[in-house]
């Protein structure tokens, strides 16, 4: 496939071509390729899953960190819990910080925050300052500034891998499938005609 510009195309260059996706529609057993569809379907599920459950939470995280006020704050009660193991086995934690904060006008609000996976428990106790991050038109929206950029960062990292590969990969299959189906190729054709 070539561009307009004359070289290669990025399809041709960097993506399975419909050449090479029916040269292999037509080398494998019908059932191989509902399974292949079966299995991206459940990723693209799993995947669509975790974007809509992490997707809010760096969306309200993010524009607190760039765009929200800081303040001190001071812990009120920080909870560990050994929620299972990582991979390696070592211990995975689950923090949880309950702390309250004074908002630019005096007014003094409470927030609560929670980190997960966490490897090395932190020392914070009840009465350690924390910086606070938080919306200067609703104060009662914050988040406590412990591993929030390392949060933020991570999922800005991540959510866009998770939607190219876990996504759009199983709809560019679906495409060059059905693509495969309608092309009146020979064995391909044969089979899938036959058996309708």
């Amino acid at each position: 496939m070539q561009s307009r510009f004359g070289a290669p195309g990025l399809a041709t260059r960097y993506l399975i071509t419909q050449n090479n996706f029916n040269a292999w529609a037509e080398s494998v057993k019908p059932r191989t390729r509902a399974l292949t569809a079966f299995f991206l379907m459940l990723v693209a599920v799993a995947c669509s899953a975790a974007i809509i459950v992490m997707a809010p939470r760096l969306a309200r995280e993010s524009a607190l960190l760039w765009f929200g006020k800081h303040a001190e704050g001071v812990i009120k009660s920080a909870d560990v819990i050994e929620v299972g193991k990582f991979k390696g086995g070592d211990p995975k934690y689950r923090l949880r910080l309950a702390y309250e904060f004074p908002a630019e006008d005096g007014t003094a609000h409470a927030g609560l925050t929670q980190r997960d996976d966490i490897r090395t428990p932190p020392g914070l106790k009840p009465g350690d300052a924390i910086g606070v991050y938080y919306s200067a038109a609703t104060p009662t929206n914050s988040v406590a500034d412990y591993n929030l950029r390392t949060d933020v960062y991570a999922l800005l990292l991540f959510l866009p891998w998770i939607a190219l590969f876990g996504i759009l990969g199983p709809l560019f299959y679906l495409y060059r499938w059905r693509q495969w189906r309608r092309a009146p190729s020979t064995l391909g054709h044969t089979e899938h005609t036959s058996g309708a």
